[in-house]
């Protein structure tokens, strides 16, 4: 399979940036990158609260996009 056919981590990545562009500045969002899913890649977008997500469609591209509430992320000291 093509690195840039659907399912591939080459459509994957081209999602991720258009997903970064969609919502790379809101507040909201602290993390964006990729994951396995179903046997295939997806976007993963980490947010601060489940109940507060922005906006995105089910899929980008025809990769999946997926949204998940991690809290806040802060530094641990070591």
């Amino acid at each position: 399979m093509a690195p840039s056919s659907r399912g591939g981590v080459g459509a994957a990545r081209a999602a991720k940036a258009h997903v970064r562009q969609l919502v790379g500045g809101d507040s909201r969002v602290n993390g964006i990158g990729l994951t396995k899913w179903q046997h295939s890649w997806a976007v993963k977008v980490n947010v601060l609260d489940d109940a507060d997500p922005p906006e995105l469609p089910e899929t980008v591209d025809g990769v999946p996009v997926l949204v998940r509430g991690i809290g806040a992320i802060t530094p641990h000291g070591g």
